[in-house]
């Protein structure tokens, strides 16, 4: 009898987890495609390390990834004990009954103590101490709480013969065969999911932070207008969700007082996919509002243990509504400049011809290194001083170098508000003009013009052409020895990092600016939030070019927390974080603090050749 009413339990159960499972897949499948498969080597490390390791959930939140880290590894030796215990109620001993499982079973019961451990910390933080990321009190994480803790003390009870009736044997054996089933069962409907979801979602995602992909006008793509219209990645990675607030924690916009909250995003996208697939996106399931409070700095992104990429489905829905022409009225100056002028403030192109001009910027003539200004370096009063700074450095070094007359702004702008025609346009001049040209480096101080630069070879720039923050050329040069700065550029600074400098850019691009800080004879003081945990300017995603009406703003938060470290002076290495923190510093009288960019530093430093004409 055992045998018939545990096969009829276990299909039971296989079928409340499979239905449910297959219903979600289903939908991921009728995603937009677009999920990459190369460079499986790193995707199979990637896989050991964030999902087998748990290397990830450990490192960003330590007491809390650790304790999942125990629960997580305990499971996993669980599994084959699993397959036992249910092979046992058919009378068969797939471990054996000799020394072989007795050790494999102490293994396992050690793990098991370690999950005892692991989830009823997990379970006081959740519902005793409860940090606002974990939001409200959910009933699916007590049930699951008190389910491993049954398996745990049902498994311990069994391998150390403690219960010695027969018929108290039986009972045990029979709720830990129940609890199995129930867990199973429970798992589709509940953020526990990711169990089976988070090793595919962390392996299938993109290496590039916050890729976006073309739009193709000739087959009416015009960004997502339905829930069908996302990609399958994104779709997998709200059915993937533990809800664990990391992205909560982490998002400027919601510090500072804003609607947005991309786990609240995420989840909201999940339930409009589970009711109804087919229906429009913005109003029914994601209020509008939110959407333009996304600075797109990829911390949330950053910071997802699960592999989830919330700012591409936000990307998708503006470039949705601007294609339904929904879109805020102060982005409208910013669409029409770039598109008219070729910069988001129109100024007239023989402004930044006469600055040239004056300063004796060589162009662009078969040099080593092509310096790509952008639009702050050829227009904005301020950081022109970059631009001359960078002509000194590389002057010095004795590089071979020159811009282009006619570069136009990349984009960047226009495609993370959402308008990939206008980045489309501006996208086809540069790349003419960048491919003729073909310069074996394209050399900026921006890295918001960098990593649109490197979006180019979606559209056919060549991908032969290689691509280098200023940061990390600069510390290049200061290695090499072909420079060596003489004077004390200042005795301390505070260095803000720019969220696309060290999230977009690279892990590396953390340690080349302060490296050429250090170069320059400052020493650097430290925020609060730093390098990868960097807090926004408040530029990113257009936001530079409207105004914040809801909360604080998110470059004031930013200067607070950059002032509170003493220093007279803040660094920088992107025009756009150079910009706001001075904007920031002066609407808080605070306009004795200096703002300026490492390569200012270092210039400041640097002996003046005899006969320079860049100053």
């Amino acid at each position: 009898m055992r045998p018939l009413i545990l096969t009829l339990l276990i299909l039971a159960s296989l079928y409340a987890f499979a239905s449910p499972v297959r219903k979600r897949l289903r939908l991921v499948a009728k995603g937009r495609p677009g999920i990459k498969l190369d460079r499986m080597g790193e995707r199979w490390l990637r896989f050991l390390s964030e999902v087998l390791f748990q290397g990830k959930i450990i490192k960003e939140r330590l007491f809390a990834g650790v304790m999942h880290a125990l629960v997580f590894w305990g499971f996993l030796f669980f599994l084959v004990e699993t397959i036992h215990h249910f092979s046992t109620g058919y009378g068969w001993h797939p471990l054996g009954e000799g020394g072989f499982h007795q050790i494999y079973g102490g293994i396992v019961a050690v793990f098991a103590g370690l999950v005892v451990i692991g989830i009823t910390a997990l379970a006081f933080r959740r519902f005793v101490l409860r940090p606002d990321a974990l939001g409200k009190l959910s009933w699916s994480s007590g049930v699951v709480a008190v389910f491993i803790e049954i398996l745990m003390i049902t498994y311990l009870l069994s391998y150390f013969r403690l219960l010695h009736d027969p018929l108290t044997q039986q009972l045990n054996w029979w709720t830990h065969s129940a609890t199995i089933l129930a867990f199973l069962v429970l798992i589709p409907h509940s953020k526990h999911l990711h169990l089976v979801l988070s090793p595919l979602t962390t392996f299938l995602k993109d290496f590039e932070l916050a890729r976006i992909h073309p739009l193709d006008f000739e087959k009416e793509e015009l960004g997502a207008e339905k829930l069908a219209d996302f990609s399958a990645h994104t779709i997998l990675g709200a059915f993937t969700c533990v809800e664990c607030g990391r992205c909560y924690e982490h998002c400027p916009a919601r510090q500072t007082g804003k609607l947005l909250d991309p786990k609240q995003l995420m989840l909201d996208l999940r339930a409009g996919f589970l009711a109804d697939f087919e229906q429009v996106v913005v109003g029914p399931v994601i209020k509008e509002e939110i959407l333009w409070q996304c600075t797109t700095c990829g911390a949330c992104t950053y910071q997802c243990p699960v592999g989830i990429d919330q700012v591409v489905p936000i990307l998708e829905m503006r470039r949705g509504q601007v294609s339904a022409a929904e879109f805020p009225a102060t982005m409208r100056p910013l669409f029409d400049n770039l598109e008219k002028s070729g910069n988001p403030w129109k100024y007239p192109a023989e402004q930044a011809e006469t600055f040239i001009a004056e300063n004796g910027l060589p162009l662009f003539h078969g040099h080593d290194v092509l310096f790509w200004l952008g639009c702050m370096g050829r227009y904005d009063f301020y950081y022109q001083k970059v631009t001359l700074a960078m002509a000194r450095i590389l002057n010095t070094a004795g590089v071979r170098w020159g811009i282009l007359k006619n570069e136009k702004c990349t984009g960047d702008a226009a495609r993370r508000a959402g308008n990939e025609l206008v980045f489309q346009t501006l996208a086809g001049h540069n790349i003419a003009l960048l491919n003729a040209a073909a310069p074996p480096l394209i050399l900026t101080s921006c890295p918001h013009c960098l990593r649109t630069l490197q979006e180019y070879r979606d559209l056919g720039l060549n991908p032969g052409i290689r691509m280098v923050h200023h940061s990390e050329y600069i510390a290049g040069l200061l290695r090499s020895g072909r420079l060596k700065p003489s004077g004390i550029a200042a005795n301390e600074v505070v260095y803000h990092d720019a969220c696309y400098l060290s999230r977009y850019i690279g892990a590396s691009h953390v340690h080349y600016p302060r490296e050429v800080i250090r170069g320059a004879g400052a020493t650097i003081a430290e925020p609060l939030h730093r390098a990868e945990h960097s807090f926004c300017c408040g530029a990113g995603g257009a936001l530079l070019f409207t105004e914040e009406t809801v909360g604080e703003r998110v470059n004031h938060h930013r200067v607070k927390e950059l002032l509170e470290t003493g220093s007279a002076e803040v660094s920088t290495a992107c025009p756009f974080c150079h910009l706001m923190l001075r904007d920031g510093l002066r609407d808080l009288n605070q306009e004795s603090v200096k703002v300026r960019d490492i390569a200012e530093l270092l210039a400041s430093g640097l002996p003046q050749p005899p006969g320079e004409t860049v100053a």
